[in-house]
């Protein structure tokens, strides 16, 4: 049986890596980005659109003279905040559910294959595996099988009552503790603001 050689701090230094060595640092990000990117941009432009519509035709039926509801801000805010955030999660679930499927049957195929070879050969081998699947083979591969394009959504039901509660929760909460601390969205643009200012030199940097 091949033993490794292990090496201390001392005899690995940075200087003596090589690019390739920095590799599987970087390994899987094209497929997470994109499983990520599918479920935020849903998500924040779902509850943009659900939260504006619902406080705009609530406002609309209001009286004259009453006060207009705001999102995240008192008990109706925090209850729109929420129902919207848990909308809002079921649309990024939905859009990215096929992109994190994939990515599943990719990371449960390649530890598949490296079992397989380390029971075939008795040691486990650090080189790639030339037949190992990618995102391609198994997109073709879902798409082939009975069902076409709705395999694409195996499992999809419960991953939206997970993210419906999840997301839900997480616009709830972010909103009660801006309220907790009294931060409005106008604090936080007066944040941007400064920092802006800083940047383009119209104020002087408090640093230097």
């Amino acid at each position: 049986k091949r033993r490794q050689k292990k090496f201390s701090a001392s005899e690995l230094e940075l200087k003596d890596l090589q690019i390739q060595d920095y590799k599987p640092l970087w390994q899987g990000f094209g497929p997470t980005a994109s499983r990520e990117l599918a479920f935020a941009i849903p998500k924040f432009l779902a509850f943009d659109v659900i939260a504006k519509s619902i406080t705009g035709f609530i406002n609309s039926q209001m009286g004259p003279g009453a006060l207009p509801i705001q999102v995240g801000v008192g008990g109706e805010g925090l209850a729109i905040s929420a129902f919207s955030g848990a909308i809002a999660g079921i649309a990024g679930a939905v859009v990215s559910h096929p992109a994190d499927l994939v990515l599943t049957r990719l990371s449960a195929s390649q530890k598949s294959n490296r079992t397989s070879a380390a029971d075939s050969n008795g040691e486990t081998s650090n080189d790639d595996n030339s037949d190992a699947l990618d995102w391609k083979d198994v997109m073709k591969e879902l798409l082939s099988k009975e069902g076409g394009v709705a395999n694409l959504f195996v499992g999809l039901t419960p991953r939206l009552v997970f993210f419906f509660l999840v997301i839900g929760l997480q616009f709830f909460l972010y909103d009660y503790v801006k309220n907790l601390l009294e931060v409005g969205s106008d604090d936080l643009s007066l944040v941007l603001d400064v920092f802006y200012a800083v940047r383009q030199g119209l104020v002087d940097n408090p640093t230097n």
